[in-house]
């Protein structure tokens, strides 16, 4: 691409798309918004008027009459290998919601169309970006807790009985609170780590609400190296009730994320660097202060999911780094499911 300005066109207007993306997409001058399309004539007029842009409720007929260069896709999770692929058969690079498909052998087969058409394919995992997460990554590479031995994530929102909701169908949403929440958990802790993870297995149920999917779940794992981890993702938690963090303990030290697991970036990060040296034997135990960071709210992580994808499709040389972790998360969720 030679041209200064990405033209995007947006399939599934409404919630995250109109919430977050599009506002976030606008805030980019190498961006424009080009057309939007949505099932529901309501939201396809509403989001097309709002942001002044042709509006259409068949994404066919929109890629037929608009001239982009990518295509947003922000619908269930059933929708996606269909028209991720019907973008793809236009010529059109594709930036995908999390999760990649309703299952790993979609998402894998979704991948590699894109590769041998040698278009991008990018994933909606967008909390790499937060600046805490970020600090953390940077503090582990420089040695800052010395090897990681253990991570935890706890990730939970308030998601009761919704009539027609597709995240409570089996069928349409492919799972439940792991699926949803636990994915996130899951791309983010290998992108910290830097490494992915070997195995994962889960305890599951739904003890609160009455949809079949579950409502909790507690993830097990092992990454390459051998870094043990949990990760506990809910339905059925307050969301005041929940820190929404990131642990992370190492041979000399630990760094603590409290409510960095949220669309804005926010919360506040603790690091502790305290090498032992010798066997405590009457574990007569102090606690050191932490050095604290906070969250940069300049910072919009769905700006920088879209810039950093706008950079690799200028470049004419697809990347598909972010997206083959995607694709091996929902491999991963597929194990979980199919092992319990």
């Amino acid at each position: 691409m030679n041209q200064s300005t990405m033209k995007w066109c947006v399939i599934g207007a409404g919630g995250i798309a109109d919430r977050r993306t599009i506002p976030a997409l606008l805030t980019d001058p190498k961006n424009d918004l080009v057309a939007v399309m949505d099932k529901s004539p309501v939201a396809a007029k509403a989001t097309g008027e709002k942001y002044g842009v042709p509006y259409f409720t068949d994404e066919r007929e929109m890629l037929e009459a608009i001239n982009a260069d990518a295509v947003y896709v922000s619908t269930p999770v059933f929708c996606h290998y269909d028209q991720a692929m019907l973008a793809l058969s236009f010529g059109k690079h594709v930036f995908l919601e999390k999760p990649v498909c309703i299952d790993g052998k979609k998402s894998r087969e979704l991948l590699e169309a894109f590769k041998a058409a040698g278009k991008q394919l990018s994933i909606g995992y967008m909390m790499k970006y937060h600046s805490l997460h970020e600090k953390a990554k940077a503090l582990i590479a420089e040695g800052g807790i010395g090897t990681v031995n253990s991570v935890r994530a706890q990730f939970t929102c308030w998601y009761p009985d919704i009539a027609g909701a597709w995240r409570q169908n089996k069928a349409l949403g492919g799972g439940g609170a792991i699926m949803d929440l636990g994915v996130h958990c899951l791309e983010l802790i290998e992108d910290i780590l830097g490494e992915p993870i070997a195995e994962a297995k889960a305890f599951y149920s739904t003890r609160t609400f009455s949809y079949e999917v579950e409502d909790g779940a507690v993830i097990v794992l092992r990454t390459k190296s051998g870094i043990l981890g949990h990760v506990d993702c809910n339905f059925n938690i307050p969301d005041k009730a929940s820190e929404s963090k990131l642990e992370l303990y190492g041979s000399e030290g630990y760094i603590i994320c409290r409510g960095t697991l949220a669309q804005e970036d926010g919360g506040v990060l603790s690091h502790l660097y305290c090498p032992q040296g010798d066997y405590e034997a009457a574990q007569n135990r102090t606690t050191d202060k932490p050095v604290e960071y906070t969250g940069d709210s300049s910072n919009n992580m769905y700006r920088r999911q879209l810039a950093a994808f706008a950079e690799i499709v200028k470049s004419g040389k697809p990347d598909y780094t972010l997206a083959e972790r995607a694709v091996r998360v929902q491999e991963l969720v597929d194990e979980i499911y199919q092992n319990n």
